[in-house]
């Protein structure tokens, strides 16, 4: 047999790209110039002419706004009649709270060319007057493109600088239904597969305006002379005639006004979901350089502690408290004033989730790229914040940027096991891991996603539910997500039913981490066309 013959035809194809395993949604801020469209520095004739591109935004509801697009860029709608005017067109041709799918950094450029050199209208002293979210951007894909190409996703959502800090924070009472009336924050919850959520330049807009930065020493002017064009004078260490002065200066908005919006909206919307937050900067009279915020650090340990204390009603608004990581320092390097931290860490997530598995934590793992931890802290500050309130640490080691730690402020106990839990077993390490809230919400996702293929044509009494579970289950422990010598020992499996329409499976799985146990109940209703997932984790 011969290839001349042409009885054999050879159709090499690329293998499918692996879909990613924990993608992030970062909201924040892309200045760009007014060129009088409305479009302010985006461009959106781009994402209307990439059909992949709007399949993504169009799967998450967005199907007017898809069409909108396309007839704005074609001139014509759909019928052939010229495009009028319409009130929601410049929020539109802005990309303004847009969920837009981003596979690289260079893509994240050609859409907003202009964010990384565009002041903004919030200007500090020490957090510069440039956004933070582009360089977040450019630090989640650091990782990936230092070690090799990875299937990484991230969402980028774009807020009006307009709106201030208020344009990041939740309406409490917002439904994900009513696609048409979500804020931004909301709308980071609709990817399906989104598992983290960063917001750099509501942290950057927390730093206060006037916070000042280390002193530098201060040079006599040089005496006045004549000197090529393009000699560089100007050295940093010079009084200026001209200072810069700081214009608009805002208050940043008090602790209970930013976390208790974001982590009831998580708890009752998406309990699968993290958000990555840096813990704000203030200034200390004793110290040279900012310090964690007092009034931030006092108000999670009151929190935390009250709950412990008089458990019940507070109980449930500190358990919420672990969607929330906290990251601490932030980063500054020679070409950056100051930086958020959350970028990086969860491009590192992201890697690591796709080569380990979402169970395994970043600690000891360096993070790619020059920027270094600022504040510096020391062994024993670190130790200090980790413990209380509970922050993960970005630490210098051999030159890297590592964590040690990934650490939440509460344990990761669903209310009837931490009430159960004495105060000395609720105290325990292993409860504060960060990795743990992680891997739960990433299994709630999946479990999820196998309801919903199985809600249709599966009954109480189809098989296919307990096997597809015991394959699902039967392949992490052959990862290294489970413990035990045999599939047997790392879960268990019991199938019921309540009635003729639910199937409920109690699943109890062992960690690989240092968890003992997790209950999982499995809900799936054929006749509601509903697939549940409630977790409990327990002490032996």
């Amino acid at each position: 047999m011969f290839l001349a013959d042409q009885r054999i035809e050879i159709d090499a194809r690329p293998a499918p790209p692996v879909p990613p395993v924990l993608e992030v949604v970062m909201l924040g801020h892309c200045p760009g110039p007014d060129d009088g469209s409305g479009a302010s520095g985006a461009q959106w004739q781009r994402v209307a002419d990439d059909e992949a591109l709007l399949a993504d935004i169009a799967a998450l509801g967005f199907s007017r706004e898809v069409r909108r697009l396309k007839a704005l860029r074609a001139g014509v709608d759909s019928a052939g009649r010229s495009v009028t005017p319409e009130p929601g067109d410049a929020d539109l041709r802005a990309l303004y709270r847009l969920p837009l799918p981003i596979h690289a950094l260079g893509q994240f450029r050609v859409l907003f060319p202009y964010s990384f050199d565009t002041p903004c209208r919030a200007v500090s002293t020490l957090a510069g007057d440039r956004a933070w979210l582009p360089r977040a951007v450019q630090d989640f894909f650091e990782d990936s493109t230092s070690l090799g190409r990875e299937a990484l996703k991230l969402w980028v959502i774009r807020v009006p600088e307009a709106e201030g800090a208020h344009g990041f924070l939740p309406d409490t009472g917002a439904q994900l239904t009513d696609i048409g009336r979500l804020g931004a924050f909301e709308r980071a919850l609709l990817p399906p597969r989104a598992g983290l959520i960063v917001l750099p330049d509501l942290e950057r807009l927390q730093v206060p305006a006037l916070l000042p930065d280390i002193p530098r020493m201060q040079l006599d002017n040089p005496v006045p002379a004549f000197l090529p064009v393009g000699t560089a004078v100007d050295d940093g260490h010079r009084e200026r005639r001209r200072g810069d002065e700081i214009p608009h200066a805002t208050e940043p908005l008090p602790p209970e006004a930013v976390i208790e919006p974001l982590i009831r909206t998580l708890a009752r919307l998406r309990p699968d979901m993290q958000c990555l937050l840096a813990l704000p900067l203030d200034a200390d009279a004793g110290q040279e350089v900012p310090v964690p915020a007092p009034a931030w650090t006092a108000y999670l340990t009151r929190t935390v502690g009250s709950a412990l204390k008089e458990g019940a009603a507070s109980l449930d608004a500190a358990s919420a408290l672990r969607h929330l990581q906290w990251i601490y320092p932030y980063l500054r390097g020679a070409d950056r004033p100051l930086g958020s931290p959350c970028g990086l860490v969860a491009g590192l997530q992201a890697l690591t989730a796709q080569r380990a598995g979402p169970w395994r934590s970043i600690g000891e793992r360096p993070f790619a790229g020059r920027d270094l931890p600022w504040p510096v802290l020391d062994q024993n500050q670190a130790a200090a914040l980790r413990q209380a309130p509970g922050v993960t640490v970005l630490l210098r080691h051999n030159g890297r940027i590592v964590v040690d730690d990934e650490r939440l402020c509460v344990p990761y106990l669903p209310l009837p096991a931490l009430r159960q839990l004495d105060a000395a077993r609720r105290g325990q390490d292993h409860w504060y891991s960060a990795e743990v809230m992680r891997f739960m919400g990433w299994l709630q996702r999946q479990l999820r996603a196998l309801g919903e293929r199985l809600v249709f044509d599966a009954d109480v009494h189809d098989p296919r539910t307990e096997m597809a579970l015991r394959a699902f289950f039967t392949h992490l422990h052959a990862r290294g997500a489970l413990r035990g010598a045999r599939p047997e020992d790392a879960y268990r499996l019991a199938i019921r039913s309540d009635g003729d329409s639910t199937l409920i499976a109690d699943i109890e799985i062992a960690p690989a981490f240092p968890l003992d146990l997790i209950r999982i109940t499995f809900l799936q209703d054929r006749h509601n066309a509903d697939a549940r997932v409630q977790m409990e984790a327990l002490d032996g």
